[in-house]
């Protein structure tokens, strides 16, 4: 899913609000932190939640220490249960690709759950030899 695809289907379910805000929009006002690997996964937890009563109240949406974090408020009894599933999911789909195949946790300093062809190019994004 793009970047445009999500952005599209948070529009089609009537958008998030911002917690501390209280303002409709796309998600909140930095955007998604994330790559779009992780659009799809990032998607079923928002369709998840809101079926099962979630006020849209959403504070983030990022990586961090190369898992999903998804800070959100108004949710119902098991929203934290749902929240940690997709979270667990994460560590299970390259965040750049969305592929499911030799997926692993990589890099030194910060860290991204990577399949192994995606890994190559981040990490010499990340990490130039210099000589």
């Amino acid at each position: 899913m793009t970047r445009e695809e999500f952005y599209h289907f948070l529009k089609m379910n009537g958008g998030l609000i911002i917690a501390h805000r209280k303002m409709a929009g796309p998600v909140y006002q930095y955007g998604c932190a994330c790559d779009e690997g992780w659009f799809e996964l990032i998607a079923g937890l928002i369709r998840e939640l809101i079926d099962a009563g979630w006020t849209r109240e959403i504070s983030q949406i990022k990586e961090k220490f190369g898992g999903l974090r998804f800070y959100a408020e108004g949710l119902p009894d098991n929203g934290m249960d749902i929240i940690i599933k997709y979270m667990k999911r994460s560590f299970e789909i390259c965040e750049c690709c969305g592929s499911t195949d030799k997926v692993k946790l990589c890099g030194y300093r910060w860290l991204k759950t990577l399949c192994e062809e995606c890994e190559r190019t981040w990490l010499d994004r990340q990490y130039p030899i210099k000589v």
